[in-house]
């Protein structure tokens, strides 16, 4: 596999390596990939669909493994030392899934609100469950009939009311093209494959990161994780809601330097 166009890289050190959310790009990882630049080899990868890659091949069968064969390719043939992976949103998804998965030697992971709303299934946590799906439902409906900005409804969802509205008309219209691919994340990201004895086995140093404005559901996730991790500390980066890695990132980089 060629990996140049799959990844961005910025500077020399402990590899540290990023994965981006649904309807993202490695740009959100631009202020803390230039912070750690000076001291860390920072690893940005796109995800299938995104970013001018190719379209996953998998959508009448959405695995998450399409994404962590791309994520292994580029490690493997970048750095042969143990990586600390970054995660955020659906980009946490597919972290804690390498992490679980167990292929790739991690010194650290650090999930910054992890959409993995599996995690409220393997807990039974049924108030959550019941929140995603009505999301879900209407969700759904309205991408299948085909409504404008249907991608600003999964925006709003996690990051608060009028989030989408206050994005640049390009980003809005980018955004629009991958409704399909964010479908494709929603299926991956609500299919337990994992248990909840399984997240307790798990040793990787892990931080867990929210923002105070986030969805109720992200906090969930959050505290179930950290409540399962049996090596986690939970931090909660004040006034920031799920853009907090772009948003918030003096905040997030002293999270990703403090101690698990």
């Amino acid at each position: 596999m060629d990996i140049r166009p799959w990844v961005v890289e910025q500077g020399a050190g402990e590899p540290v390596v990023f994965v981006h959310g649904s309807y993202a790009t490695p740009s959100t990882w631009k202020k803390l990939m230039e912070r750690l630049a000076p001291s860390h080899h920072c690893i940005a990868i796109r995800l299938p669909g995104h970013g001018g890659m190719p379209d996953p091949q998998d959508f009448d069968a959405p695995r998450i493994d399409t994404e962590l064969s791309v994520l292994r390719a580029i490690v493997t043939q970048l750095t042969d030392r143990p990586i600390h992976l970054v995660g955020h949103s659906y980009g946490g998804v597919v972290a804690l899934a390498q992490a679980l998965k167990g292929d790739l030697s991690l010194a650290e992971l650090t999930l910054f609100e992890p959409v993995a709303s599996w995690v409220l299934d393997a807990v039974n946590d049924l108030p959550m469950q019941a929140e995603v799906q009505v999301f879900l439902s209407r969700y759904r409906h309205d991408a299948a009939q085909g409504l404008p900005g249907v991608c600003g409804q999964v925006i709003d969802f996690w990051g608060g009311a009028n989030d989408f509205a206050a994005l640049p008309p390009p980003i809005q219209a980018a955004m629009s093209t991958m409704v399909d691919n964010n479908l494709r994340h929603w299926d991956i990201c609500t299919r337990a494959e994992h248990t909840a004895a399984e997240l307790a086995r798990l040793s990787v140093p892990t931080r867990l990161v929210c923002g105070t404005r986030s969805n109720p559901v992200a906090h969930a996730i959050v505290d179930h994780l950290h409540r399962l991790l049996p090596h986690s500390r939970h931090w909660e980066i004040e006034g920031a809601s799920h853009g907090l890695v772009t948003s918030h990132a003096d905040a997030c980089l002293a999270v990703l330097q403090s101690p698990v």
